[in-house]
């Protein structure tokens, strides 16, 4: 539900997808497999809605990517793959037009 918001609730400001974090990194380290899957999906797509949001997605990836469990270990290091990628990058840090 949380990766579906990120995507879905357009009008939803960024400090409560920003509050989520937390949840992300609680459940992180729960080994089923959906869970796992789902954990990702939501961090990944909470840093790719806004550069905002961006940075501090990121630096939760990175610290999950250290961590000394294999389940978070994964979720981190796949999210920030797909956070520092260039296509990624370009379309958070493109001007828009309003």
């Amino acid at each position: 539900m949380l990766a579906w918001a990120a995507v879905h609730l357009k009008k939803e400001p960024d400090a409560t997808l920003a509050g989520y974090l937390p949840l992300v990194e609680a459940h992180s380290r729960d080994p089923r497999n959906f869970v796992r899957k789902a954990v990702n999906w939501a961090l990944r797509q909470i840093g790719k809605r806004s550069a905002e949001l961006h940075g501090p997605a990121l630096a939760l990836a990175e610290k999950l990517a250290a961590s000394d469990d294999k389940t978070a270990r994964w979720v981190g290091k796949d999210a920030v793959k797909e956070l520092t990628s260039e296509a990624v990058r370009a379309r958070l840090h493109k001007p828009r037009n309003r």
